[in-house]
Parts: C-alpha cells; structure tokens; sequence
C-alpha cells in the first residue's frame, strides 16, 4: 500500500471516529454502549484511537496541534452538552480522560510513525550541522 493511500485511509478513520464520538457522547444513557470497563477508560480509549488515526493521516506536527487543541474543545462540549441529555450527567474528569486518551494515540502513533520512517535513530544518519565524512 502507499504511503499516500495509508494516510487517505487514515484520515477516513479519525474522521469517522470523530463521528463516532459525537453520537456516542450525545444519545440518550440508555441507548449509550456499556463496556466492562470503568467510563474513564472508555473515554481514554475512544480518544486514543481517534488520536493514532489522526497521527497517521495528518503527519505534520501543526496538523497533530491542530488535533488536540480541536478534539479537547470537542470533548469539553460534548461533556458539557450532556447536561440537557437524558441519562447522562457533564463530568470534567470525563472531558480530562478523554484529552489525555487523545494526546496519547497522537503521541504513540507519531513514534510510532517515525520509528517506521527510513533513516530513523540509524548510525548513518547525518547529525544536523556536521558534514559527512
């Protein structure tokens, strides 16, 4: 697969998991999924593997910003939002979860990204500044 298709495919999954996200912080608690874990991991968990999809569609370090600034406004809201909704109740532990799950998918997908780049940590890796000998 090329690398330009990897990131078309990973840039449909953040943004399906942002999707995601949004129904599944707004409906009702009683049709919201259970897993057998406690919310705060649901949440982190959620978060993360929408913060790995958008590591690896959008590599730029400024695109990665971009997305934790966004999806933390995003899960702040949604928290927020649960207030008007039946069965549901706003928590900022929640909102916290949720952005630190975020910046952990970022984070391990981008190591992740760069440990598979050619060149990475290799000894023949010229040091920025020093020529070649």
């Amino acid at each position: 697969m090329s690398q330009r298709r990897f990131e078309a495919l990973a840039r449909l999954a953040a943004w399906l998991s942002v999707a995601a996200l949004l129904v599944l912080s707004l409906v009702p608690g009683q049709y919201r999924p259970h897993t057998p874990f406690p919310g705060r991991v649901d949440h982190f968990m959620a978060y993360a593997l929408a913060g790995a999809a958008a590591a690896l569609g959008y590599p730029r370090p400024r695109s990665r910003i971009w997305w934790q600034i966004a999806l933390t406004a995003f899960a702040c809201a949604a928290e927020i939002l649960q207030h008007w909704i039946p069965g549901r109740s706003p928590s900022l532990l929640d909102a916290i979860a949720s952005s630190a799950g975020l910046a952990a998918g970022l984070i391990v997908a981008s190591l992740f990204r760069a440990a598979l780049t050619p060149g990475f940590m290799s000894a023949d890796a010229a040091t920025p500044g020093q020529d070649r000998l």
